[in-house]
């Protein structure tokens, strides 16, 4: 017995990704859990924040990651902010610092 083809999209969406992850009978969940990541990791890909997630898809779907994901990823939400703050962030002198470098 043959298994039907299922056509794939033209573009894939979350919802589509999501769509042909429940046809599989898989879940988000399980496929990050069984690629040893943080469960929410394949959600996260969906919305382009988790490049590891994204590629446990891809590999659990057997897809093409461009073919997939052709938009690319942005960086994680919170590594730009940390990043960020690190860049940001001067060492200040304390007062006294101040007052003995003058002496």
């Amino acid at each position: 017995m043959t298994q039907a083809v299922t056509p794939q999209p033209a573009r894939w969406t979350p919802d589509r990704i999501r769509d042909e992850v429940r046809r599989r009978n898989l879940t988000l969940r399980g496929i990050a859990l069984a690629a040893g990541l943080h469960e929410a990791s394949c959600r996260q890909a969906l919305h382009g924040i988790n490049r590891k997630g994204a590629d446990a898809l891809a590999e659990a779907l057997d897809i093409p990651f461009d073919t997939l994901f052709p938009e690319g990823f942005v960086q994680s939400r919170r590594q730009a902010s940390v990043k960020q703050l690190a860049e940001s962030r001067q060492k200040r002198a304390a007062p006294a610092d101040k007052i003995a470098a003058r002496a």
